[in-house]
């Protein structure tokens, strides 16, 4: 019996145009209505995680939602405000060495800035420079990024906290050699992912997926055999391979699906499909009678 729902958003839940479908929204609406607990777990910032639910509140308020791949944890809204339940940094002597590689390099960077308000957690995103790279992001995502030309120097004096997540751009053709480069510069002391189509996140090697919902299963006593993940990436494999049920979608990238079919994970219909509709009402729910 399915008791907890975890669920990426982007090539997930969400369909090519970046919004939920109707019958998604539904579908997640019945699993809570079963008392089954649903949160939202993405590599997005905990703004743009709230950003595809808020014209459904009776779905949103509901949600608890894991951000930056697991480094963040925030509760169902409570008249607004999200309660910070777990927050995972990256530690302050990895992060020097961070910014020396981003300098020495010339690599732009998203700095995200978390901090807790009267309003609740607050997950802001700066970036060094703007770029295309960063035009690129505004443009796909509508995202809000601050820009500060002194934001290295800031880091470095300690004027904002470490982050749970950087996001590294390197640019497209140089993604993949500066992908292995950071894995080689920083071993364990790192947890990276690629994610599309020119970005490398980078965190506290604590941290994947997998374990931002561990974390949260153990308030309710749950265990990851009660899990059903639903995704798409490479980021989501933690939370895919060691859910009690793993599904993935059918536009899933070609390495994850092939990898998934071999550990036999459930193939799901292409999100624009209703594929994760179908996940939810085929392998969540409850018989209803």
């Amino acid at each position: 019996m399915i008791k907890f729902i975890a669920f990426d958003q982007d090539d997930t839940a969400l369909r090519s145009d970046g919004k939920p479908s109707s019958e998604g929204v539904s579908a997640i609406q019945e699993a809570l209505d079963q008392d089954i607990v649903v949160a939202s777990v993405s590599g997005r910032n905990i703004d743009r995680s709230c950003e595809p639910f808020l014209h459904v509140p009776e779905v949103f308020d509901r949600l608890y939602i894991i951000a930056n791949n697991g480094s963040i944890i925030v509760g169902p809204s409570d008249g607004g405000r999200r309660e910070l339940l777990f927050e995972q940094r990256i530690p302050q002597r990895t992060l020097m060495r961070v910014l020396d590689y981003l300098e020495i390099q010339g690599h732009n960077f998203v700095y995200s800035w978390l901090r807790s308000t009267s309003d609740g957690a607050k997950d802001s995103v700066i970036a060094n420079t703007k770029t295309p790279s960063i035009e690129a992001i505004i443009e796909q995502n509508g995202a809000h990024i601050a820009i500060d030309v002194d934001l290295m120097s800031r880091l470095r004096m300690g004027e904002y906290p470490p982050p749970p997540k950087l996001l590294v751009l390197p640019g497209l053709e140089n993604r993949a050699a500066v992908f292995q480069d950071m894995k080689r510069v920083f071993g364990d002391d790192l947890y990276l992912v690629k994610t599309s189509p020119d970005r490398i996140e980078a965190m506290h090697p604590a941290v994947n997926k997998k374990e931002g919902i561990a974390r949260l299963i153990g308030r309710y006593g749950f265990s990851l055999d009660d899990v059903m993940a639903i995704g798409d990436g490479e980021n989501d494999l933690p939370m895919l391979f060691n859910s009690g049920l793993g599904v993935v979608m059918g536009n899933a990238e070609e390495s994850v699906r092939r990898e998934a079919e071999r550990r036999g994970l459930v193939i799901a219909p292409t999100h624009d499909e209703d594929g994760f509709a179908w996940a939810i009402r085929t392998h969540g729910l409850r018989d209803k009678e």
